[in-house]
């Protein structure tokens, strides 16, 4: 293997960042690309930083005040906490905010333990107007705070917003002298926070853009603990405060040791992440793909700023691997817009900013898209800077191409961050150009079907589909529905099925739906609700007599619900089929093919 996957972690104290020149030359009118399709960049959940406050405090990092008569925060060790922990005894940090200059998409989010002291005076009482933490501008002018009552407060250039002010009302959000677990997500279109893994409050704010609040959140460059409101912040202790960039799923929500452990980010890393990998040494492993199909990549870019070529490459072959007898390239492309074959790259276009283009490129997502159309290869790079700029980078490639091509990415001077959920080969779609059911959701049962597929033998890599699924939001099951049978397709003769499954985890069919073989967490109460707009992929694997199915759903709002799965032992055929269709719903499909990259372990 020429890869490794590996789960992304985060230090303490640490920010997780993310041959020749060439010369740009183009000479002719590109217009012959089909526009591309799934080339967005979902809302993706990173972890930005964990203070853990294990160590000694680094002050370049925490810049550390005092109130008056109080004291500037300091380490200790704390009975009922496992761990050494911040003391905020009437004194306050700052840091640089972590999310400054990040791209979010949905919201961002923050979970910590917490612990407020009881005051010993008798006047006092418990300090829920005290900034527990506050992101702010140079000046302070502008801030938003959130306290011990849950009061969130914004004050910006373009509006005011405020709820839970403890002077009106008080939630009982957190009692004092005992260690709390809390989780929060700022979402565009209002905010949750958890204590000990139980929803407390959970709304959504229709009389403010919170958008505007999510983006001052990630533009404003300080982030203060203990310090914020009007109101100096009393004594309390702070741990394992980390920070995220879009929204946190139940894995985050969930305390941590029951079961809860958040989920880290998977990717197959190419590259050295000190940026030490030398030209041709580090590779992902050959994609290949017959006849005329599409062959994606999606991947996070990162640089050290050093050079143009010093970023992502793609080498398109014969279908050979490197070390295969009889390999031979077609072309290698380079991020920089250039390629191996031509001196004068007549055959790229791209409007890159050359000026910034080694920092544009640095932490970057590139959607990387191959399509073959009998001899003609084209290729598409859509790149999504840090800060939300795309450019679009065209080439093709004209030729006498054998039957089976092959692509494998590298880098040089750099290193990349692949999401497996986003390499394929199969077919690719744009938005609302193939539907599955009507768009006003009328379909009725059984009417609406999508294209059927066969699938012979085992897989080597998991079969997909993925798509938008819209819903009336009526019942739970007027939703998805998968069909697998025996290899026919409907109205063949000797057609039957294996198996239905609706996206309730709900089935008919040749199999015993009531045992364990069908398993989700889904909370169904909500589920009519989350399937609206969801981006759903269905994942299908065959094994001998064994079939596996895995269903994972993203909301519209960015959540990712836990996976529903099945199994089915049985089939007696060499090939199987599958097709999709609905009942007062709609599937907006995106892509139906392969994914090579799903079914490798993970180390």
């Amino acid at each position: 293997m020429n890869f490794t996957i590996v789960k992304k972690g985060f230090l303490s104290y640490s920010i997780v960042v993310g041959f020749m020149t060439a010369i740009l030359v183009s000479c002719q009118n590109w217009g012959e690309m089909d526009p591309p399709a799934g080339n967005q960049v979902y809302p993706k959940l990173e972890k930005l930083i964990t203070y853990s406050f294990e160590e000694d405090i680094d002050p370049s990092i925490f810049e550390l005040f005092a109130y008056n008569n109080g004291h500037t925060p300091s380490l200790t060790e704390n009975e009922g906490h496992s761990s050494q922990v911040l003391h905020l005894n009437n004194g306050y940090a700052r840091i640089d905010n972590p999310l400054n200059n990040v791209t979010v998409q949905n919201g961002v989010s923050f979970t910590f333990w917490m612990k407020q002291i009881t005051q010993t005076d008798e006047e006092s009482s418990q300090d829920l107007e005290g900034a527990l933490l506050s992101i702010q501008n140079e000046n302070g002018n502008q801030k938003f705070f959130f306290t011990a009552n849950g009061w969130l407060s914004y004050d910006g250039v373009d509006g005011k917003y405020e709820t839970n002010n403890p002077s009106i009302y008080k939630t009982g959000l957190l009692s004092e002298n005992e260690w709390h677990y809390v989780a929060m997500a700022i979402r565009n279109d209002g905010y949750a926070i958890f204590v000990d893994g139980e929803k407390k409050i959970d709304t959504k704010v229709t009389d403010f853009d919170f958008s505007k609040i999510v983006q001052f959140m990630a533009s404003a460059p300080n982030l203060y603990l203990g310090y914020g409101s009007d109101t100096e912040t009393k004594e309390w202790m702070l741990d394992d405060f980390t920070i995220y960039r879009n929204q946190i799923t139940d894995n985050q929500i969930k305390v941590p040791g029951t079961g809860g452990e958040e989920e880290e980010n998977k990717y197959i890393i190419i590259g050295n992440e000190d940026m030490s990998t030398p030209w041709w040494s580090a590779f992902s492993d050959l994609v290949t793909m017959q006849g005329n199909q599409t062959m994606h990549f999606g991947f996070y870019n990162y640089n050290d700023d050093k050079n143009n070529w010093n970023n992502w490459v793609v080498a398109v072959t014969n279908g050979k691997n490197r070390d295969e007898s009889g390999y031979a390239e077609y072309f290698v492309l380079r991020a920089d817009a250039w390629e191996n074959i031509s001196s004068s790259n007549t055959n790229i276009m791209s409007n890159y900013n050359w000026d910034t283009f080694k920092s544009d490129m640095n932490g970057a997502y590139v959607d990387l898209t191959i399509k073959r159309t009998d001899s003609r290869i084209d290729v598409t790079a859509v790149t999504t800077t840090t800060n939300g700029t795309v450019y679009t980078m065209n080439y093709f490639f004209e030729g006498n191409i054998t039957s089976t091509i092959g692509a494998f990415l590298t880098v040089d001077g750099s290193y990349l961050e692949i999401d497996p959920e986003t390499v394929y080969v199969g077919e690719q779609y744009a938005s609302n150009t193939y539907l599955v059911g009507p768009a006003d959701l009328s379909a009725g049962w059984w009417s609406y079907f999508s294209n059927f597929s066969k699938i012979t033998g085992s897989t080597t890599s998991p079969f997909v589909y993925t798509f938008y699924n819209n819903t009336n939001g009526g019942s739970n099951w007027n939703n998805w529905i998968l069909v697998v049978t025996n290899g026919k397709d409907r109205g063949e003769a000797g057609y039957a099925e294996y198996f239905v499954l609706r996206a309730d985890a709900y089935g008919w069919g040749d199999s015993n739906y009531a045992g364990g073989n069908i398993s989700t967490s889904y909370d169904f109460d909500n589920f009519s609700k989350q399937m609206k707009g969801a981006y759903c992929m269905i994942i299908l694997t065959r094994s001998g007599n064994r079939i596996d199915m895995t269903a994972k759903v993203t909301t519209a709002d960015g959540v990712k619900l836990g996976d529903y799965t099945f199994f089915y032992e049985g089939v007696t055929t060499t090939d199987i089929g599958t097709f999709l269709t609905v009942e007062l719903a709609s599937l907006d499909m995106r892509t139906v093919g392969y994914y090579p990259f799903l079914n490798a372990e993970l180390k």
